[in-house]
């Protein structure tokens, strides 16, 4: 099956509140989608954990081990539905449920080939641009409106083609990132190393470079620069005998004070403090 073959059969959508973390795996008949409206937590899918917070969106085919945690008493809100990518099984109208290891029954399963793109579990945090067209299919859903379904069937397959758009996005820049990464891995000694320098040869602004690198890892661009730099010195002043200054200089500070002042931040000690501790 092809995604210009793609005509999703829904059998149900709805808001749904947790209250409760589920302790056991279920596993899908049909595909299924959430949207984190509400809340934080842990989703467990097939023996991996991936952190959910509003606006993370996952999709999950048909066999998948899932479940969720999160604190008790934080209340949890998710856009959830079930479907076919195909219309061909829509005789079986009424949600197929879910099942647990124990109890699941092959024989349920509505069998037919996914497309490549949507045959494995995806997972998109700030999914905005699918929000809009999930909402409509479900409201769709629940009046039963003339036409429902095919309306319904529309919008989602816009949120499922919008989704993969996201994902060859995020592809494009984590590729993006580790560039970046590597690029300050190999050029960390040069003092003229800097956001600046480093967007540059990107070709890209600064702002935008130093919020992607933050939006994927959790650090800012200039955090990253200065971590690698303070990681190295650590290595030279452990298996060296170079001075702190020299240390400082061959790992890019251009200011011996500014060295001292982020190495102690860092570690809470000073430099030769620190070569002090690694002599055994």
């Amino acid at each position: 099956m092809t995604l210009e073959k793609l005509n999703p059969f829904i059998r149900h959508a709805q808001l749904h509140a947790y209250h409760h973390a589920t302790r056991e795996d279920s596993i899908c008949y049909d595909c299924r989608l959430f949207y984190a409206k509400q809340g934080c937590g842990s989703f467990h899918v097939n023996g991996e954990i991936h952190p959910f917070n509003p606006g993370t969106l996952i999709f999950l085919p048909p066999r998948s081990e899932y479940r969720f945690s999160f604190p008790e008493g934080v209340p949890i809100g998710f856009y959830v539905l079930n479907f076919d990518l195909t219309s061909e099984f829509s005789t079986l109208s009424k949600s197929l449920g879910i099942a647990t290891r124990s109890t699941f029954d092959a024989q349920k399963l509505p069998v037919y080939e996914l497309p490549e793109e949507l045959s494995n579990i995806i997972i998109q945090r700030n999914a905005t641009t699918v929000l809009d067209p999930i909402e409509r299919c479900i409201r769709l859903f629940l009046r039963k409106d003339s036409y429902y379904k095919l309306f319904a069937s529309g919008y989602l397959k816009l949120a499922l083609i919008q989704l993969l758009c996201e994902q060859r996005g995020e592809k494009s820049d984590y590729r993006l990132v580790e560039g970046v990464l590597e690029y300050i891995r190999e050029h960390y000694q040069s003092p003229e190393l800097n956001n600046d320098a480093i967007a540059a040869h990107f070709s890209y602004h600064p702002y935008y470079l130093s919020d992607l690198i933050k939006r994927h890892t959790g650090r800012t661009l200039h955090h990253h620069l200065i971590e690698y730099r303070l990681h190295m010195a650590r290595h030279y002043l452990a298996t060296t005998n170079r001075s702190v200054a020299a240390v400082a200089e061959e790992v890019g500070f251009a200011s011996y004070t500014y060295f001292i002042k982020k190495f102690r931040e860092r570690t809470g000690i000073t430099p030769l403090q620190y070569r002090k501790s690694m002599v055994i």
